[in-house]
């Protein structure tokens, strides 16, 4: 079923095309990344598919069956509710239908004969189970763990959170309310690696569809099998993984420069025949032909590829295998330990990333490192003194008074002003790009100076705290590219989990309680903790096998007969004259019902478990 429809969208900002021509469709069960450049408009066209600008040109087709969901803290319905209660708004429609029938409980205490009101009771009852009434207590704690709450935060007011918890329950109520197109805008900001992972199974399994403006490049290729790219004012639109669509944007850019290749070869051809005959009385006429032949073509735009690579030039620094950072007996925090009993080393070629969920003392961990914080116990050890480049993902080093010119300059008063413009250059800043100010630059022009700095401080070993935060997708494989051409050591924190695996060769991840160190790559150390799980797995089933599998089958059904003689027997109770006159003692008995129905979801979900165990 088509969902979406978005065709010839065009949209202007003083009189200016930020872009054009933008068509694509979203249908059922589509899961759809929208990339490109910072600046080219994805979040604009998110707005205006959302109705919240106004179209230019074009048309969006919205289904009017569809029910849409966007990611943003306007999800939240009353900050002064608390967690649980927000949580619980978007099953209304069962509370409701839950006080119905607690409603009509009563009526029957009055008229218990009223076959009329029996009905009504038993559709309805039958009806909050089938949309799962039972059940909607269970979801909303499975989301909300898996974001990262706690049941004691469930009393808590949304207006007590930070900015990124509310994202975050933003997003946790968004899943709950199971929208048919689940539209997101940078959904992996604010969360930890955990989550992003768990999010991402659970997208990719998701009913329905899911239009993301991401620049993640791992998160796309866990997700998306459709890939809207836009660039250079239009879209062009990509089927397969985000590996795929890199070796198809080549073969597309490709084939177009070979039609506009050939095309210009035609009007060349055609136009010098023109210029030969158009004064030839003989030929005037076939040449006046030609010229219509010409006007008639619909000509083809030279396609366009981003060619410019930053040029680095760090010294190249000696690898050595000596061990030159070793941590012993760690322990790091500020008022409490973050984390103690902390051991790594770290060689001259390791590229060492530390990794693991918000709030294990990551960026803590880097501050010891570097000697801005001291440990509450143990050590740090440097084999010998080493000039550290520091990477700062706010760019808080940058005078933002300066131009990029005078900033270079200041931090080397003998470069000549040509040294200054040829440095500039290497970094993409041409001509009169070096007398910007620095106050105007984008994100990814900030990044590309910091790094231009860094690379004329000529550091031994280089410390970078989430690099490719909000970086599009061309600034992150820059910065991808020029640590990668680094030499020397590099101790970083990110959860950027593609740059994690092309830069780390080492991992060292965080828990609440541990320290894992790992040689290896991210993905490396994916594959080893899923074998490790997969042993953890093999030894329960080989447990299984030394259990009496039957037996506990046998109990269960024991137990689950049990619990339904008891529904029989409270359900058989509601008529009796003493019972439905009472409404207090109807309500209770009714609560007993609900909770032992409840029960025997819960006993046949693990007799089903049973049984298949049984059959592996």
């Amino acid at each position: 079923m088509n969902l979406l429809s978005v065709s010839k969208l065009q949209k202007e900002f003083n009189g200016e095309v930020l872009f054009k021509n933008i068509s694509f469709e979203i249908n059922s069960k589509d899961k759809v990344a929208i990339i490109g450049r910072n600046g080219t408009g994805k979040s604009t066209l998110l707005k205006m598919i959302l109705g919240q600008l106004d179209i230019d040109e074009g048309d969006v087709f919205k289904n009017n069956k569809v029910v849409y969901g966007y990611l943003s803290q306007d999800v939240i319905s009353n900050r002064g509710n608390t967690l649980i209660e927000e949580m619980n708004g978007v099953f209304q429609d069962l509370i409701q239908l839950e006080t119905k029938i607690s409603e009509c409980a009563s009526e029957l205490a009055i008229h218990p004969r009223d076959q009329e009101i029996l009905d009504k009771y038993a559709s309805m009852t039958h009806l909050f189970q089938i949309k799962g009434g039972y059940e909607y207590h269970y979801k909303i704690d499975l989301i909300l763990s898996k974001f990262g709450f706690t049941r004691d935060e469930y009393d808590r007011e949304v207006n007590t959170f930070s900015g990124g918890e509310k994202t975050r329950i933003a997003f946790a109520k968004l899943l709950l309310m199971n929208p048919d197109l689940l539209i997101l805008d940078e959904p992996t900001n604010h969360l930890d690696i955990n989550i992003i992972e768990w999010l991402e199974d659970y997208l990719t399994k998701y009913d329905g569809a899911v239009l993301i403006v991401t620049h993640d490049k791992y998160f796309i290729s866990k997700v998306c099998r459709k890939i809207i790219e836009i660039d250079q004012g239009t879209s062009h639109v990509y089927y397969g993984t985000y590996e795929e669509y890199l070796v198809e944007k080549v073969k597309r850019y490709e084939l177009l420069l070979k039609q506009f290749t050939r095309q210009q070869q035609e009007i060349s051809h055609l136009q010098s025949f023109v210029d030969r005959f158009r004064y030839n009385a003989k030929r005037a006429s076939i040449a006046q032909d030609r010229v219509k032949k010409i006007n008639r073509m619909v000509k083809i735009d030279k396609p366009q590829t981003s060619t410019r690579k930053v040029k680095m030039a760090f010294e190249d620094k000696r690898a050595t295998r000596e061990v030159i950072l070793e941590a012993i007996d760690l322990s790091f925090g500020y008022d409490k330990p973050l984390l103690s009993h902390v051991n790594f080393t770290m060689r001259g070629f390791d590229k060492l990333a530390i990794i693991g969920p918000n709030g294990t003392g990551k960026t803590t961990l880097i501050k010891v490192i570097e000697q801005k914080l001291l440990p509450l116990s143990g050590k740090v050890n440097f084999l010998r003194e080493y000039k550290i480049g520091y990477f700062d993902q706010n760019q808080a080093g940058l005078n933002y008074h300066k131009t990029i010119f005078e900033e270079i300059h200041d931090y080397y008063p003998m470069f000549t002003n040509k040294e200054v413009r040829s440095v500039a250059a290497r970094f993409l800043f041409m001509n009169d790009d070096v007398m910007k100010p620095i106050s105007v630059l984008s994100g990814g022009e900030k990044v590309r100076l910091v790094l231009l700095l860094l690379m004329l401080s000529n550091p031994d070993l280089l410390i970078l705290d989430e690099p490719t935060n909000h970086l599009d997708i061309e600034t992150k494989d820059i910065v991808e590219d020029v640590f990668d051409e680094f030499s020397g050591p590099i101790i970083f924190v990110s959860h950027d989990r593609y740059f994690i695996n092309k830069i780390g060769t080492k991992m060292l991840h965080l828990a609440d309680d541990k320290c894992t160190e790992f040689d290896g790559t991210y993905d490396e150390f994916k594959e080893y903790n899923a074998s490790k799980e997969q042993k953890v797995q093999e030894k329960k089933q080989d447990n299984t096998k030394k259990r009496n599998i039957k037996h506990e089958i046998s109990i269960l059904e024991q137990e689950i007969n049990k619990v339904e003689e008891k529904i029989k027997t409270l359900e058989s109770k509601t008529f009796s004259e003493e019972i439905y006159t009472n409404y207090v003692e109807l309500a209770k008995i009714n609560d007993k019902i609900n909770a032992y129905k409840e029960l025997v979801i819960t006993l046949e979900k693990q007799y089903y478990e049973l049984h298949d165990l049984e059959e592996n």
